[in-house]
């Protein structure tokens, strides 16, 4: 597994416009688009049918990187994860440790998490 880039649009109605390329095992990219739906705060998002119910900024500098928080609701199950967004291929230390730091408070264990290795396999999904 290689880790996937994410192009983060914002849209003149407050949604976020979100394109996503997935490396595939046989050297290709899936791209998918998908439209996140301003919530009632701000910073907060929802997108149905992910069954992404709870999509939040947790924490960002605005410049370097962001976390953020995603919950779902799915057959009566409720799974909570966070991911770093950043504006570059490499790791934000910053970023990081916010992560690791946010991590116990929505009820995460900081040392299960993943750092996928790093790909351009679909840096197409940028231009």
């Amino acid at each position: 597994m290689k880790m996937p880039v994410v192009l983060v649009t914002s849209l003149a109605d407050g949604n976020l416009g979100i394109k996503f390329g997935f490396p595939t095992p046989d050297g290709g990219c899936q791209e998918t688009d998908s439209t996140f739906t301003r919530g009632a705060v701000d910073g907060q998002f929802s997108n149905a049918a992910m069954a992404q119910t709870d999509i939040r900024v947790a924490f960002t500098d605005y410049q370097h990187f962001a976390v953020m928080y995603f919950e779902t609701q799915k057959g009566g199950v409720r799974s909570t994860w966070l991911q770093l967004y950043a504006r570059a291929p490499e790791l934000f230390p910053e970023g990081a440790q916010r992560m690791q730091e946010l991590a116990p408070k929505v009820g995460l264990n900081p040392s299960q998490g993943v750092l996928l290795p790093k790909s351009d396999q679909c840096a197409e999904v940028l231009a």
